[in-house]
């Protein structure tokens, strides 16, 4: 199958020059992943695959591109407004190429988000400094990296026609509640993946017990790795 083609459109020429591009999601496993046992014993003395050997749970962490965080990024917690009751962050960061801006030094409004349980109540943006151009078809899911909730931050989801628009701009995330200190360079921000716009219809069907014991016998046939031996298919970005 022929590769589908993404380029990626640097905000400014400081930006390209730093060569702060997007990379592959493979590329970006976290240390907690890779430590993950591959098996584990059950109190009865009976093996299980861990998530390590969960296909669709690699894929999720494979697929796509990952924008790092261009340098180090202090946070600090500075208390509330006191009339507002809205969090005060105040952030630093280093290097030439601005990370991250809030709301209010955008567009002078106050958080507009309600405050999520277990996240400071301001809504600070990532730069995102590059923005893919998608073939004719393609829009671009930006989302929080799959599965780090480790981070001490959570990235909101949007999506964008990036056939048509190929700008860079702002992406909304928060800062978990409790969390000060650097946020260090290279940390994974955001995870883009790509979507064809297709016109869907839904609809149900009646529970066929053959194909589904069918389906279930090609899975089981195999102490591990069923599903991968029988169903999945190869996801490639470079």
């Amino acid at each position: 199958m022929k590769s589908k083609k993404v380029s990626f459109v640097p905000q400014n020429k400081v930006v390209s020059s730093f060569g702060l591009n997007p990379k592959p999601a493979k590329n970006y496993l976290p240390k907690w992943y890779k430590e993950m046992p591959a098996t584990h014993k059950m109190s009865n003395g009976v093996e299980i695959a861990t998530g390590s050997k969960c296909i669709p749970f690699l894929d999720s962490f494979t697929s796509g591109y990952i924008y790092e965080l261009s340098c180090d990024l202090k946070i600090e917690y500075k208390g509330k407004d006191p009339e507002t009751k809205q969090d005060l962050i105040s952030y630093n960061w280093a290097g030439e190429v601005r990370p991250v801006s809030t709301r209010q030094e955008q567009f002078g409004t106050p958080n507009l988000f309600p405050h999520f349980l277990g996240y400071y109540n301001l809504e600070i943006h990532w730069n995102s400094l590059w923005e893919p151009r998608t073939p004719p078809g393609y829009s671009t899911m930006y989302h929080h990296p799959s599965n780090r909730f480790d981070l001490p931050f959570h990235t909101m989801t949007g999506i964008i026609d990036t056939d048509k628009w190929s700008v860079p701009g702002p992406i909304p995330f928060l800062i978990k509640q409790g969390f000060e200190g650097v946020i260090p360079a290279g940390t994974p921000i955001i995870q883009t993946t790509f979507i064809k716009r297709d016109d869907w219809e839904s609809s149900t069907e009646k529970y066929d017990e053959e194909k589904f014991l069918n389906t279930l016998y090609k899975v089981k046939r195999n102490f591990a790795g069923g599903y991968k031996k029988a169903f999945w298919s190869k996801k490639n970005y470079s």
